[in-house]
Formats: structure tokens, sequence, C-alpha cells
């Protein structure tokens, strides 16, 4: 499991996701035995109430993995780093999905099952006004 995290901390290392404000990635293993909404609120500390919505892993990754005509050299190097995260992801990890916990400042976690059946992931934030 450590190499998994060794992985995902290497592949998120200077990667911020566009939003109003720029938050760094953090790789994340987490010891629970089942995936519900009330235990991702539980494991990312959010009061039960806090609103919660899923998406899935392309709709995430669409906005950032998408080569525009007017990128330059940083811009392409970025879409790079985020399309080897989506592949590391997708080939790592099973039952993927994207959790978005609360509204204007989003907490963003993406978390699917290890082989050893332990859920793990890479969890940021948005801001969305």
């Amino acid at each position: 499991m450590s190499d998994l995290l060794a992985t995902l901390k290497q592949a998120v290392r200077g990667l911020v996701y566009p939003s109003e404000s720029e938050y760094p990635f953090k790789a994340f293993v987490w010891d629970i035995s089942d995936l519900t909404s009330a235990v991702i609120l539980a494991q990312t500390k959010h009061a039960d109430d806090t609103a919660l919505q899923t998406i899935n892993l392309e709709e995430f990754f669409a906005p950032v993995i998408q080569v525009q005509d007017w990128f330059g050299a940083e811009e392409q190097a970025s879409v790079a780093k985020f399309q080897q995260l989506k592949q590391i992801l997708e080939t790592s990890l099973t039952k993927i999905q994207v959790y978005r916990i609360g509204e204007i400042e989003i907490s963003v976690y993406i978390v699917g099952q290890t082989p050893e059946g332990q859920w793990a992931g890479i969890s940021t934030k948005v801001v969305e006004t």
C-alpha cells in the first residue's frame, strides 16, 4: 500500500485543479471497510448534513485533460500530468467515485478501492461562486 501512496503523492506533486482558488492535491489511504455517504462525511470530518454530490472520473478530469489551441508549454505540461494522474488512478483503483462535499468551497475526494480492499485516492478543494 505504501507504494501506491508514494505513486499518488508523486503524481499530484505540483498539480492544482483550476477554480477560483488553487489548492494542491493530497494523497490518502483510508482503513475503512465500506464506502457510504455517511462514512465519506465522517472520514472527511464534515457534518452529517453537509451537501454531498457524486460525479464520475471523466466529468472531473474533462476540463483539465483537453489540450486547447492556445495552450503554451506550461499548459500542455499540466494537461500531460493530469492525463497521467487519471491513468494512475484508473489502473491502481477500482470502484472509483468523485465526491464533492460542501458548497462554494468544495472539498473534492477521488476515492477508489485498492487490490487489498482498502480505500485510497486524492483530495483537493475547489472554489465555485
